[in-house]
C-alpha cells in the first residue's frame, strides 16, 4: 500500500534535510529519530530517506528501524555486512521508541560519531490530523466526524486504526467529498489492538495505566499513588514506562492521558466487574479526601505537584544530604543527579533540569548502580537515607577519615550498642556472624532506571 502524504512534519523535515547537507563536509553523524509508540517514525524514517536521495547521499546513509531493540552485537553484525561507501562518510538514521532506561544510541556504534542530533516526534497538530483523516478516506470529515476523530488527539497510528475500523464497522459514510458519522462507538478491532499491545507490558505498567484509568483524565500523582496503595517514590520506575510509552504525560501539574480516546480503550478493556470495583474505590478515596479536608484542624492528604522539577521547594522538608563517601566517589555532575533523584525527580524531569537528554542521564545512573552495588534508584535513596551503608570503592574508602562519617554510616561493631536498632543487638540465643550475610565480590543484577 503506498504511503499517504506526511503530515504535521514539515518542520521535522526541514531541519532533517539541513543536517543531511550538512554531512557531506565529512562528519560522521547520528540521527535519532525518536517518540512513543505509534508517531510515525517508521514512516518518517522512510521520507527521511526520500530526502537523502534527493540530496544524492543515499550510499552514505544507514537507516534503522526499531532501533531499540539494537545492542553492540546486533549493531556491529549490521555493519559488518555492509559495504563501505566509495567516498565519504557512513551517517546514521535510527529510528526508535522512547524507552525508559534504554542506553544511548551513540554508546552501541562502533566507532565514535563527531555528531549526534535528535529529531523528537510528538502528536501531529489538529489540522494535520485532518488532513491525514482527508487522505485515508479521500473525503473531507464533516463537522461531527471530526469530534469524533479529535479524541485520537493527533496520534498517528490511533487515529489510522480508528478511520480503518470505523469503515469497516460502517461507522463512517463517504458521500462524494464529504464524509458523514453514522455511528459513535469504538471499534472493536482498535480495543483488541491496544489489548494485545498492553499485553506486552509488566504486570505493574498494567495496573498503573487501568488504576489511573478509573480515576479520570487527568489525576494527581498522590491519588494514584493510594489507589495502589504504595509510597509515591516506589511507583517512579513504573511511571517513567508509562510516559515513555506516551499513555500519560505531566500537564500542568498532573497526570494526564495523553488523549481521550486512549483512556476510553483502556477502560473498555477491562471486564465490567473490574471497571466497577475500581470506580467505586476511586469514589471512596475522593470522599474520604473531602472529609479530611472539611474538618476543622485536620492535616489532609493535599496532592503535590506532579512534576517536582517544575515546583522546587515546594516539600518543606530538608533534604537528606548526601554521605561524605558518596560524594567522594561521584563526579559533580553525577553527585547532581543523584540528588535529584534523592529529590524524586524522574529521569525526564532530571534531564530537563539539566539540559541533557533522558538516555544520558539513565547511563550516568546505570554507572552509579554499579560503582555502589545497588540494583536500582530505590536502593540508592535508601543509601542517602542511610538504612544502609554504602558500598565505596576501595581506593575511595582509605580516603574517608572513621571520625568524618556520620554516626548511622558507621559499621555497627563500632557504634555503641544503644544505638543500634533493636533487630542488630546481639541476641543470646543466636550466634552472630563476624561477616555481612551478602557474598564478597557479588553483585547485584542491576534493574533499569
Amino acid at each position: 500500500m503506498p504511503d499517504t502524504p506526511l503530515r504535521g512534519r514539515e518542520e521535522e523535515i526541514a531541519r532533517l534535510a539541513e543536517i543531511l547537507e550538512s554531512c557531506t563536509g565529512g562528519d560522521r553523524t547520528l540521527i535519532a529519530i525518536e517518540g512513543p509508540p505509534g508517531a510515525g517514525k517508521s514512516r518518517f524514517l522512510r521520507e527521511a530517506l526520500t530526502v537523502a536521495e534527493r540530496l544524492g547521499l543515499s550510499d552514505l546513509v544507514i537507516a534503522v528501524d526499531n532501533a531499540q531493540h539494537l545492542d553492540e552485537k546486533a549493531v556491529n553484525a549490521l555493519v559488518s555486512g555492509r559495504r563501505p561507501p566509495p567516498c565519504g562518510t557512513v551517517n546514521w538514521i535510527l529510528a526508535r521508541r522512547s524507552v525508559a532506561g534504554a542506553p544511548p544510541l551513540d554508546g552501541v556504534l562502533p566507532n565514535p560519531v563527531d555528531r549526534s542530533e535528535r529529531i523528537a516526534l510528538s502528536a501531529l497538530p489538529h489540522p494535520a490530523a485532518m488532513d491525514m483523516a482527508a487522505d485515508v478516506l479521500g473525503a473531507r470529515p464533516e463537522p461531527e466526524l471530526i469530534r469524533v476523530l479529535g479524541r485520537a488527539g493527533g496520534h498517528p497510528r490511533r487515529l489510522r486504526e480508528l478511520l480503518d475500523g470505523m469503515r469497516e464497522e460502517g461507522s463512517i459514510l463517504v458521500d462524494g467529498a464529504a464524509a458523514h458519522l453514522v455511528a459513535d462507538r469504538v471499534p472493536r478491532s482498535l480495543v483488541s489492538r491496544v489489548e494485545s499491545s498492553l499485553i506486552g507490558y509488566s504486570d505493574a505498567f498494567r495496573q498503573m495505566v487501568r488504576v489511573a484509568a478509573a480515576l479520570g483524565a487527568e489525576i494527581s500523582y498522590d491519588d494514584l499513588a493510594a489507589m495502589l496503595g504504595a509510597r509515591p517514590s516506589a511507583l517512579l520506575p513504573v511511571l517513567d514506562e508509562v510516559i515513555a510509552a506516551g499513555v500519560l504525560a505531566h500537564r500542568n501539574g498532573r497526570l494526564a492521558f495523553q488523549d481521550e480516546l486512549l483512556r476510553q480503550l483502556i477502560t473498555d478493556w477491562m471486564a465490567p466487574t473490574v471497571r466497577q470495583a475500581l470506580s467505586q474505590q476511586a469514589d471512596a478515596l475522593r470522599r474520604e479526601a473531602d472529609a479530611l479536608r472539611r474538618e476543622p484542624g485536620s492535616r489532609a492528604r493535599s496532592a503535590p505537584p506532579t512534576d517536582p522539577s517544575a515546583a522546587p521547594g515546594a516539600d518543606a522538608r530538608p533534604a537528606t544530604p548526601l554521605p561524605a563517601e558518596v560524594l567522594k566517589a561521584l563526579s559533580e555532575q553525577e553527585a547532581t543527579i543523584v540528588a535529584l533523584v534523592r529529590d524524586g525527580l524522574t529521569n525526564q524531569q532530571i534531564a530537563r533540569r539539566l539540559g541533557l537528554s533522558p538516555h544520558t542521564v539513565n547511563y550516568h545512573l546505570r554507572k552509579i548502580f554499579r560503582l555502589f552495588e545497588i540494583g536500582c534508584r530505590i536502593d540508592l535513596i535508601r543509601m542517602i537515607q542511610g538504612e544502609h551503608r554504602p558500598r565505596v570503592p576501595p581506593q575511595l574508602a582509605a580516603e574517608a577519615p572513621q571520625s568524618d562519617r556520620p554516626q548511622s554510616d558507621r559499621p555497627q561493631s563500632d557504634r555503641p550498642q544503644s544505638d543500634r536498632p533493636q533487630s542488630d543487638r546481639p541476641q543470646p540465643d543466636r550466634p552472630q556472624p563476624s561477616q555481612p550475610q551478602a557474598a564478597a565480590g557479588t553483585t547485584p543484577a542491576p534493574r533499569r532506571a
